[in-house]
């Protein structure tokens, strides 16, 4: 079976989602940089059959009960994915989902998990990235709640990646004393 190159995702709903799209749409208009969905990564650059990744990601998403995704401030790096974003707090619950989906997807990941939802992609200089931070501000004191996984096939230019399935986190519930 073909191999592909997947993403898995948690997306906020509702009035932040609508908040995040506006800005994500705006910024791509400004700097003719790629629309994409709000988002923020669990895992990347998985390469696998289609058919193990959703059978990996039912397994993930039934391990994994919903939890809540503080937005902070705005900040930057020189990776084109993550040319200006909104740190995402690490949370308990979200460094403990990243570990089990290293395991269930093992791979060569070398870098730190950074949770974060990206708004900008591209190269972009030091100072037009502080320009934009002042235009629309720094903190974004805003949360979601992830209660479900996205699996997106994300090969090629970012216009190009599809939804491949929703799964709703079914964890188990903590049991009270």
């Amino acid at each position: 079976m073909a191999k592909h190159k997947y993403s898995l995702w948690f997306m906020p709903a509702g009035t932040v989602a609508q908040r995040f799209s506006q800005i994500i749409v705006q910024l791509a208009k400004d700097h003719a940089s790629p629309i994409f969905s709000p988002h923020v990564t669990l895992l990347g650059s998985i390469e696998a059959s289609q058919e193990e990744v959703i059978n990996r990601t039912q397994e993930l998403a039934a391990l994994l009960r919903p939890f809540l995704v503080p937005l902070t401030t705005i900040t930057f790096t020189d990776a084109y994915y993550r040319a200006l974003f909104v740190k995402a707090g690490h949370s308990t619950e979200a460094l403990a989902a990243y570990e089990l989906a290293r395991k269930l997807f093992p791979g060569d990941q070398q870098t730190a998990y950074m949770p974060h939802l990206s708004l900008l992609y591209g190269d972009f200089s030091v100072a037009i990235k502080q320009e934009i931070i002042k235009e629309i501000g720094e903190n974004f004191p805003d949360a979601f709640e992830a209660n479900t996984l996205y699996l997106y096939l994300t090969e090629g230019a970012a216009h190009n990646w599809q939804s491949i399935r929703a799964f709703p986190l079914e964890g188990p519930t903590t049991k009270t004393k």
